[in-house]
């Protein structure tokens, strides 16, 4: 059995992936980056994670879809009838791989789950 090589950035996770995979990962990637620049990537449990304060928000791939997650079920809650569209888990939405990510919904949701991890941090300092 073939052992494979750790994956230890989120370039590497990117490129693990199947290639029909990876322009969609990189707008994900970029979009997470320019609303958040501050945040830390990662790799944790096997996929792309970010950290601002707490963990953030993640992106991973699977065989059918690609999947970004807030890591946060109140925001899900908050955006429950724009994602009744959209094929969804618990804290994430899931898209085919010829499926373009809806730019402006996944931007309100990384800024609100932003804001709710700052004031989660500004709380825990009083």
């Amino acid at each position: 059995m073939e052992n494979k090589p750790a994956i230890n950035t989120v370039d590497e996770y990117i490129e693990s992936q199947p290639k029909v995979y990876h322009k969609s990962l990189r707008e994900l990637r970029d979009l997470i980056r320019s609303l958040a620049p501050e945040a830390k990537e990662s790799i944790s449990y096997g996929i792309a994670c970010y950290s601002l304060h707490y963990m953030f928000v993640g992106f991973s791939a699977h065989k059918n879809h690609f999947s970004f997650t807030t890591m946060s079920n109140t925001i899900f809650k908050k955006y429950e009838d724009e994602l009744k569209n959209y094929d969804t888990s618990k804290g994430g939405i899931r898209f085919k791989p010829e499926e373009q990510i809806p730019t402006e919904l996944l931007t309100r949701l990384i800024l609100d789950r932003k804001a709710e991890n700052e004031f989660r941090a500004l709380s825990k300092k009083k």
